[in-house]
């Protein structure tokens, strides 16, 4: 569980359903949506972001495209790094947003690019040096309109399957003369699955991830109107189904209070019995369930990382590097029953 615990530490984000939803994984350089408020919260990390991967245009996950694109622009840092958003192809939302910060942003000096994907697209992910892509999969979330996941992706080595058992000095014996591939393949371990807003996701496209980000807006399927979020049974079923070692659970809807969101969560994984543990990402603040809310950490926050490329750079290098965080109350819950 160090390598979840190391995930997890790197996360920031912010998630109110209807509203704003955006995550940011520091060591891969990573943006999963650009809800409203991205650039705010961020700071100078808009600086440590190469990548954007939106999962589809509607404005709680697009309403910061434009202000994080110009404070790149403008703010104090190195201007001159290349940004690549990536987001579903036919998307005519997310265009519209691509359009409006092209119109606003005309003094933007760096290399920015709108690259439009399908469903099963491989990215090369380019802020570290580690083997890392980001896979996209189709989700189910707005009816006639392509939608995405993504899945964070790391090349990893192993002893071929017909070799296990063997000696290890005929092991050695057989890569003498005929290389590592003789006796190793290669095999790709999802590190972070992030749904978008989506119905329960098929376990194959996040099987064994390290952490599943999934939307949970409902604790009671009987409050879903339409079939364009998961509940959280739903998303805890997904988990249980993928073998994935640690459930993000975000998007929570609002007409809901969070000691009822928490115990909700906590009944619902005692009864669909799953073992992994679980965290909860509720406006800014990401922390565990089911063993109380100790250890809460407002994910929005934290300094500036440092390095060689200028304000807001963040190291390249894997999980292990934990920002600062400090906690903070939460923001005053909005009014009850909306619709999501």
């Amino acid at each position: 569980m160090a390598l979840a615990a190391d995930i997890l530490e790197n996360i920031r984000g912010f998630s109110k359903a209807m509203y704003s939803t955006w995550v940011f994984y520091r060591p891969a350089r990573a943006l999963f949506d650009a809800g409203e408020g991205v650039a705010t919260a961020l700071g100078n990390f808009v600086f440590a972001v190469e990548q954007a991967f939106l999962s589809h245009g509607h404005y709680d996950h697009v309403g910061g495209v434009a202000g994080f694109v110009l404070a790149r622009a403008a703010a104090m840092g190195e201007k001159t790094k290349p940004l690549e958003i990536h987001y579903p192809e036919g998307d005519g939302l997310v265009e519209m947003a691509r359009d409006y910060a092209r119109r606003i942003g005309r003094n933007v000096q760096y290399p920015l690019a709108w690259k439009a994907i399908g469903a099963g697209a491989h990215i090369r992910v380019t802020g570290t040096d580690a083997p890392w892509r980001v896979r996209s999969f189709r989700t189910s979330h707005v009816r006639g309109m392509l939608t995405l996941g993504y899945a964070l992706e790391e090349t990893r080595r192993r002893l071929r399957p017909e070799l296990q058992g063997l000696p290890e000095d005929e092991i050695k014996k057989r890569a003498r003369s005929g290389g590592r591939d003789a006796v190793t393949e290669e095999y790709r371990r999802t590190l972070l699955a992030y749904t978008g807003d989506a119905m329960p996701v098929d376990p194959a496209d996040v099987r064994g991830a390290v952490v599943l980000m999934h939307d949970a807006t409902f604790l009671d399927g009987k409050d879903r109107e339409t079939k364009t979020h998961a509940t959280v049974e739903e998303a805890l079923d997904v988990a249980k189904a993928a073998e994935v070692e640690t459930l993000l659970l975000y998007h929570v809807s609002t007409r809901y209070r969070r000691r009822d969101i928490e115990a909700g969560i906590r009944d619902l994984a005692r009864k669909r019995g799953l073992a992994a543990p679980l965290h909860l990402l509720h406006l800014g603040k990401l922390a565990p369930l089911p063993d109380g809310m100790a250890g809460d950490a407002d994910s929005t926050r934290g300094p500036p990382p440092t390095g060689s490329g200028g304000a807001g750079d963040a190291p390249r290098q894997a999980p292990g590097t934990a920002a600062t965080r400090r906690e903070e109350p939460s923001p005053p819950v909005a009014p009850p029953k909306p619709a999501c």
